[in-house]
């Protein structure tokens, strides 16, 4: 299932600070499937390989925004009317290769390459039939694929409880030319901590915590390198931007495994 909304806010230019330039919000159903095989080289050692397909999305739903009221010959631009419309999206095919290797009766290490077909993420464009011009480019991406690396290592403390700690470096999928505040995506650097706690046979007990660096990144909108209408016409009714993004992202989690 999938299920998603975008939008951007005036800032400056010609429309009032906060008019809704475009804003679109829709959901689907899709199928995909995932494969993947480990080798036990031996004892201490293996690696293993998975494989998720791409789901390719048709989000139903409606837009709304100034950007879609110029197509719709409604006199007062800045109403805000709802449009029946669709949006075509491919959530990308992912791999991974990973390792595991007992180093010790207490120390492990594991490392793994992951790999993201982020590449077809070129545009997003609506399907907004009731409009002088149904196909509507909202935003021009330009994306490419990605890549993180990560090494990682359990220790054993006793004969319940594992420590574990890891890093990972999470490649952007856009470069600086191509970068917008819209989806300000950028290098990430990955720190996790983790422990396993085996409360009897049957029941396993693991927790993490993991705290995301964000790359700081330029951002200047419009980008003067796409000969798209639709840019030029974002900064002269929402303004321009020029500045820089930077964020921090903390994940926790707690699960607990029973074995019939």
């Amino acid at each position: 299932m999938g299920e998603g909304s975008i939008g951007a806010i005036a800032s400056g230019g010609m429309a009032p600070a906060g008019t809704t330039l475009k804003y679109m919000e829709g959901d689907d159903t899709a199928w995909g499937w995932q494969a993947g095989a480990a080798w036990q080289i031996n004892e201490d050692n293996r690696i293993g390989f998975n494989y998720r397909s791409e789901v390719d999305l048709n989000l139903e739903g409606h837009a709304e925004g100034l950007g879609f009221n110029l197509y719709s010959g409604n006199p007062n631009i800045l109403d805000m009317v709802k449009y029946a419309g669709s949006m075509a999206l491919t959530m990308p095919a992912t791999a991974e290769l990973a390792s595991f290797h007992q180093l010790t009766d207490k120390v492990a290490v594991h490392t793994s390459i992951n790999w993201t077909d982020w590449s077809t993420f070129e545009k997003l464009e609506a399907n907004i039939p009731s409009l002088s011009k149904p196909n509507q480019l909202v935003k021009q991406e330009n994306w490419k694929d990605n890549y993180r690396f990560a090494v990682g290592a359990t220790y054993q403390l006793n004969a319940q409880t594992q420590l574990r700690s890891g890093i990972a470096y999470d490649m952007a999928a856009v470069d600086d030319a191509n970068r917008t505040i819209t989806i300000p995506e950028t290098d990430r650097l990955w720190l996790s901590l983790g422990a396993g706690y085996n409360y009897s046979e049957n029941l396993t007990l693991d927790a993490g915590f993991t705290y995301i660096f964000a790359k700081d990144a330029q951002v200047e909108e419009p980008r003067t390198h796409i000969d798209e209408p639709e840019e030029s016409l974002a900064a002269a009714f929402g303004g321009k931007f020029k500045g820089q993004t930077t964020g921090s992202v903390w994940l926790a989690g707690v699960q607990a495994t029973y074995r019939f």
